[in-house]
């Protein structure tokens, strides 16, 4: 990026050099690759088929979870959710849930606006909690997931 320089001063390249400073990023090219070539191993359809799946059935272990809120539509033959819930627990921030999930269960989740403040506006909350899956998780996960939040439920409650 830099032509010349000077004690007082520094000329620099014509664009788009100028803008192009350090080592390029060649370790993170070939991870990609590498990246590509095991989720294509896998098969992009496969993989999002079990992500519908697991999903589906995150959706559905949710509702056994009492004074819960889950948002968006459930999931059905024409509706395919992302394998995430967004949703909230009646009287419980989504902050102090994902708080003790981590510390006491070894569990994460995100909690907050998620950068969707609009709609958190729109739906009345100030932030709330949220569980991602991905290929690498199981159902096993999930029972294992709506076990600690169901602890986690009631240890709040038992404080009220």
């Amino acid at each position: 990026m830099i032509s010349d320089v000077y004690l007082d001063h520094s000329t620099y390249a014509e664009p788009p050099s100028r803008f192009e400073a350090g080592t390029p990023a060649i370790g993170e090219a070939i991870g990609l690759g590498a990246a590509i070539d095991y989720l294509s191993g896998i098969g992009m359809q496969t993989i999002h088929d079990y992500e519908v799946e697991l999903g589906r059935y995150l959706y559905e272990r949710l509702l056994s979870v009492p004074n819960i809120r889950i948002y968006g539509p459930a999931p059905s033959e024409k509706v395919e959710r992302a394998a995430l819930c967004s949703f909230n627990v009646e009287n419980l921030h989504p902050t102090d849930l994902a708080t003790l999930l981590d510390q006491q269960h070894g569990v994460a989740i995100r909690s907050g606006h998620h950068c969707a403040q609009p709609l958190h506006r729109y739906l009345g909350v100030s932030s709330s909690a949220r569980a991602s899956l991905y290929f690498y998780n199981t159902k096993e996960d999930v029972d294992n997931f709506i076990h600690a939040l169901n602890d986690t439920v009631s240890f709040f409650n038992s404080l009220m």
